[in-house]
Formats: structure tokens, sequence, C-alpha cells
């Protein structure tokens, strides 16, 4: 479709000079949305029918794309073919591909070149065909900083380029950031052969900070957005969003970040309106709430893993019953994602404490005992616990193993909950922690590639096998359930010690979630003459009795539950 075609395509320009005028003044913003126009409506035309929109918020999972590495393929050849052949393709679920741009480190968030695919991962046609191995792709736009080999820097210490891109200073200062994921100072100094200067570096040394003040970045920014929607992206991740505008004095969520929002979202409606955007930062209401009719769609939900992990660990389902229905009441509540386990860990402060201090104590005791690692950051200037960098199979394992049990209730629950479930590929299958990690890359635990053989080989095994078919069964169960899709109606309550029960939709298809987190049968009441569980196939009338983490998704018997 042209420009011409869009009769939207007005609005939303004008919406992107607004934006950009606030950001960069009339004038620049004039010639910005001249340029992304004409770029936005190329993509728009080279993009492939039949692309559809992620209305119904399909269930996502997370991989690097070397995850699986073969001595032939390249790693998102052998990534796909591997989900092919031994999961049978992921459903209705998206795959989040973490960056696979040319990188030197961070895993691939220190960026060196956003418009190329890393040779050794393959090529922008991989990354395509991948998505067609579930329902499309997520893609991270990696905004915030680039690796200091990034050719700009590179051009910078030199004497040329163009320093504004960066935020560069004379000499130091000290600068409070609020909470960073690194130890090491904010600035950083590099030599440029002429003289010396202090680059801010949130995400450590080899990381520098770009500078969203300058409309050059911005415009690079965008063109890189535009490449992951051509490349098959049905919804872009903002990474490290609230860090993107700086002011000192100052700390993460300035008002200009927003804006940078509003503006991604003008040019990705330019390219395809159905693209989401999702912001990678903590659900957040008022001044620091990114969500919106013109900002993004998603943020993330970071309270989820520890609310979950209480009940399911530490038999305290109080402060997730809370959450719950706090959730259900907030006008953006369902926008969120919602994980157990990440690529980058389980964070231990989100914005709001949702565990009071005995509690959470309770539930990290209970971890430590399991050996899960704990890492630290910078808070205030003193280090502060921040992040579990284990995998969730050494989370829910105790001195006799991995509570197979208790972690597919735990899922079971997360993909009821009023929010886009997320897996990460490791705990797909209930993968273990990498063997021989190093205490300075804690990190590196949960982040394992596997041979290709190797995995075929793990994943097969029985345990790892169940956990693989119940979870992918979870994915298509919640997109044939009307209940999950529906916007209205959730309600969470507690009619046993240790068991919760979420009530999903008030209309004719309504879904009962029981899960028992104790360690003994417990009977409940449910509001239904008859039901049947989704899960298991069970069916009963009256009172349900449940087995310790065992949990339970009921309808009645021809209510119509799935579309």
């Amino acid at each position: 479709m042209s420009a011409s075609g869009n009769t939207a395509t007005p609005l939303v320009l004008a919406r992107l000079g607004d934006a950009l005028g606030q950001l960069y003044g009339a004038e620049r913003a004039e010639a910005l949305v001249r340029e992304l126009s004409q770029t936005a409506e190329g993509v728009r035309a080279r993009l492939k029918p039949g692309r559809a929109a992620v209305d119904a918020r399909p269930a996502v999972i997370a991989v690097y794309p070397d995850h699986v590495v073969d001595g032939e393929l390249a790693p998102l050849a052998a990534l796909r073919r591997f989900l092919l052949e031994e999961v049978g393709g992921v459903g209705p679920a998206l795959l989040h591909v973490l960056p696979p741009y040319v990188s030197d480190g961070d895993d691939g968030f220190a960026v060196v070149d956003h418009q190329s695919v890393h040779p050794r991962l393959g090529g922008w046609e991989d990354l395509e065909r991948l998505s067609e191995v579930g329902s499309g792709l997520m893609l991270d736009l990696v905004m915030n900083h680039v690796s200091t080999a990034h050719p700009a820097f590179r051009d910078v210490l030199r004497g040329e380029g163009r320093p504004g891109d960066f935020h560069l200073f004379s000499e130091p200062q000290a600068i409070e950031w609020g909470t960073r994921v690194r130890t090491s100072s904010i600035l950083q100094r590099f030599d440029t052969g002429i003289r010396a200067v202090w680059a801010w570096c949130t995400y450590g040394r080899a990381q520098v900070d770009l500078n969203h003040g300058s409309p050059d970045v911005f415009l690079s920014m965008a063109g890189t957005l535009l490449r992951l929607v051509e490349a098959g992206a049905r919804v872009v991740r903002l990474d490290a969003l609230p860090h993107a505008w700086k002011r000192v004095p100052g700390g993460p969520h300035q008002p200009e970040a927003k804006l940078l929002v509003r503006a991604l979202r003008a040019v990705t409606d330019l390219a395809d309106p159905s693209v989401r955007l999702l912001a990678e930062t903590d659900h957040r209401t008022g001044d620091r709430c990114y969500l919106g009719e013109e900002l993004a769609q998603h943020d993330n939900h970071l309270a989820v893993p520890l609310l979950v992990f209480a009940a399911a660990l530490a038999g305290e389902a109080g402060p997730l019953v809370d959450w719950v229905n706090a959730s259900a009441a907030d006008a953006h509540g369902r926008d969120g994602y919602a994980f157990l386990q990440t690529h980058d860990g389980v964070h231990l402060r989100p914005m709001d404490p949702p565990l009071e201090a005995p509690t959470l104590r309770r539930v990290l005791e209970r971890m430590e005992r399991a050996g899960v690692r704990v890492s630290h950051a910078d808070v205030g200037g003193e280090p502060r616990p921040y992040e579990l960098n284990s995998s969730l199979h050494r989370i829910f394992s105790t001195e006799a193993g991995l509570d197979v049990e208790r972690y597919l209730a735990a899922h079971a629950l997360l993909f009821a909950l009023p929010a886009t479930p997320c897996l990460y590929f490791p705990t797909l299958f209930g993968l273990p922690d990498a063997v021989g990690v190093e205490p300075s890359t804690p990190r590196a635990a949960n982040r394992h590639r596997y041979s290709e053989g190797a995995l075929r080989a793990l994943v097969r095994q029985p345990v790892h096998a169940r956990i693989r078919k119940s979870l992918l069964n979870l994915i298509r169960l919640r997109d044939r359930t009307l209940a999950l899709r529906e916007a209205p109606g959730c309600e969470a309550r507690l009619p046993a010690p240790g068991v919760l029960h979420l009530a999903r939709g008030h209309g004719r298809q309504p879904l009962h979630v029981l899960v028992n987190f104790g360690v003994e049968p417990v009977s409940v009441p449910v509001p239904l003459r008859e039901w049947k569980d989704l899960l298991g196939g069970r069916q009963g009338q009256g009172d349900v009795l449940l087995a310790p983490a065992e949990a339970l998704w009921l309808v009645e018997p021809g209510s119509g539950d799935r579309t």
C-alpha cells in the first residue's frame, strides 16, 4: 500500500512531526519526517502480503540466535531446524530472537553495526525464515548504547565523526543515576590521542551510551527499527528505554524518553501499524508509564517471578492474589509481559517491592539452599542484591532434584495471569545451569549455548520431554481458550491455605484456574455444577480435590470453552 492509499498516514505524520518537533525543533523535525516517510514507504512496499496483527497477545519464547550450534549450518538456520524437528514449531507463539546484530560482547547487546546480522549467525534471510517457525518474531532495538568498537565512536576517538552522538565530558563528574546493573563507574575515561574524554557508560566500559538529543542518532535508530519490521518483527522491544535520555542532575525516565517512544511508534505505524512496541521497563503508572494510544503497547511485569516464587516455594500466595486483583483493575494491567525467567535472570528490585522483607528473605533462603546465584547492582553507590542468575531448573530444585510438578504448576499459573506469558528457551525444556561459570559473569549460568546433537539428546530425556510437551500445550491451549483472550474479567482469591483460584472471564465461557502449592491434598469448591480440566482431561462434579503441586484449568462441559 502506498502512502497515498493509507488514510491514516497524514495523522501518523502529524504525530511524528509533533514528537520530533518537541525533541529537535520544527525545522529539523520537518526534514526528519520527510526522510523517514520515504524510508517507511519503501519498507511497506516490500513487506510480504498477509502479515497478521498480533492483537491476540500470543505467548513469547525468547532465544539467543546461537542457542543451537551446528558445525555445518549457520546458528539461525540450526535453530530453525531444531525447533521444527524437535519441537514441531512453536505454534501461535512469537520467537523473541535476542540481538543478532554484529556485536563484540554482552551476548549481542554491545552492537557494532545495527544494520547487519553478524556473519557468524547467518543473514537477514535466515532471520526471516525463522519467523515461519511460529507466528512471527520479536526483535530488539538496542537504542541506549553501542559497543566502544562501533565505527562512530572510534571516529570520535580519532578526532573525527560527530562527538554529539555520544555523552562525552571533558572531565569526570559525580553522577547519580538510579539503579544500574553494573557496579562500575558510570563515566569511563578514553584517550583520543589528543586529549582524554569521559564517556557515559551505563552498562560498563565496553559499551558507550548514545545521545538521543542528536537527531542523527534518532534517524539511525528509526532506520534500524524499520529494518527490524522488514525482517519480520511483529513486536519490537525497546531495550533499556528508561536510560535513553540523559539529564544531569537526573535519573532514568526523563520526559523526553516518552517522546522518543511516541516518535518510534509513529515510524512503526508508517510502515506497518500492526507491529507492536514493548517498552523494556517495569510496569508503571503516571509520568513513568510508557503505554498509551500513541505510545508503546506493552511493558513488563517484573514483580511476577518473585510473587510466583513466594507462592510456589514459600507457601505465601497472598501477595500474588493482591497483585492479580490490582492488575485486573489497572487500565494497562493486561498490556504487560509476565515471565518466570529471562535471559538476564530474575530481577529482585522491581519498581514496587512486591514482598515484605521477611517473605523475600524466606524465598531467597530456599533458593540459596538450592545453590541459586545472586548478583548485585550499584544502588546509591553501594552494591545491593539485584538478580537471581540461575536457571529455573535450579530455582525449582530441592535436595532430591527438580520438582517437576511444582515447575509445571507455576507455568500453568503464569499462562493464566492477566498478562502475556513469556518463556526463555532453556525453560521450555527445564534445562539445568551451565557448568564452570565464573563468579564475574553470573548471567552466563543461564546463557549456555548447545551443540545441536547434545541438545537433541538432552531434550529427549523423559523429564525434559515432559516439560516441553506440557509447556507447548499451554501455549496452544491459551491461544484457544476464549476466557484468556477476553479483556475483562479476572479475580484471584485463596479458597484454602496454599491454594490459588483465578477466575478468568465473566461471560458465558469462564475459566477457573486452581493451583495447590501446598504439600497436602486439598478439597476446594468451584462455582460450576460440572467441570472438566483442559490441562489433564479430568471431569467431575462439586468440590475439586487437588493433589500437592497440581494445577487445573476448569470449564463447564459443553460451554464452548475453546474458539
